[in-house]
C-alpha cells in the first residue's frame, strides 16, 4: 500500500494522538495546530517518515519531550516499555510486514509466539491504530508495548535490511536463469 491509501488511518490515530498531547499537557493548542498542518504538508509530499505529528513535535518544532511523552503514554494505556535494539527479529519474513504500514501507525510487530503478535509503538495505541493491527492479525492474540524513537527506528532499519537481502535472495545471479527445481544454469546459446 501506498502512504495515500494509508492516510485516513494516518489523519485519524495523529488526531487522537494529538488530543492526548493536550490532555496531558505536554503541547499547547497552538503547537498541536502548527503540526497538523506540517503534517498534511507531508502527507501531501508523500513522506511517509515524517507522516505523523509525533516526529513533526519531536523533530521540527522540537516543542514534545519524548521522555514525557512515553511517560504519558505508559501510564495511560498500561504499556510496558520495550527496547528493540536487542531484538533478532527472526520471524519479520513470517509477520508479512508492509513498511509504510509500520511508518503509518509508527508501530511494528517484532515477534510472533504461537498465536500472540507482539507489536511496539511509538504512537499513542489509539482506537483507530488499534483496529488496524487487529484487522491485520485477526484471530491473533496482540501484546502491545511502548518503545522510544531510537528503538523504532532500528528496527524499520533492521526491517529494510531484511527486506533487501529477501530481494537479493530472491533475484538470480546476472548471466544464470532459474531452473524449474529453483537452480542456476547458465544462459544457453541460440539454437540456429
Amino acid at each position: 500500500m501506498s502512504l495515500q491509501e494509508y492516510r485516513p488511518l494516518i489523519v485519524r490515530g495523529n488526531r487522537a494522538l494529538g488530543s492526548m498531547l493536550l490532555e496531558k499537557k505536554l503541547v499547547t493548542p497552538e503547537q498541536l495546530d502548527t503540526a497538523n498542518e506540517k503534517l498534511l504538508e507531508n502527507i501531501e509530499k508523500g513522506d511517509v517518515r515524517r507522516a505523523s505529528i509525533l516526529h513533526i513535535l519531536l523533530f521540527d518544532l522540537q516543542v514534545l519531550n519524548e521522555d514525557a511523552y512515553l511517560e504519558a503514554t505508559v501510564e495511560k494505556c498500561s504499556l510496558a516499555l520495550m527496547d528493540l535494539h536487542g531484538c533478532q527479529f527472526r520471524k519479520f519474513a513470517d509477520l508479512q510486514l508492509d513498511p509504510a504500514a509500520c511508518w503509518a501507525t509508527w508501530t511494528v510487530p517484532y515477534d510472533l509466539v504461537d498465536d500472540f503478535y507482539m507489536l511496539a509503538t511509538l504512537m499513542y495505541p489509539s482506537p483507530p491504530i488499534l483496529k488496524f493491527w487487529q484487522d491485520k492479525f485477526a484471530g491473533k492474540n496482540l501484546l502491545w508495548y511502548a518503545t522510544s524513537v531510537r528503538s523504532f527506528q532500528a528496527a524499520m532499519e533492521k526491517l529494510d535490511q531484511l527486506k533487501t537481502e529477501a530481494a537479493r535472495a530472491a533475484t538470480p545471479p546476472a548471466g544464470k536463469t532459474p531452473t524449474a527445481k529453483g537452480l542456476t544454469k547458465p544462459p544457453q546459446p541460440a539454437k540456429k
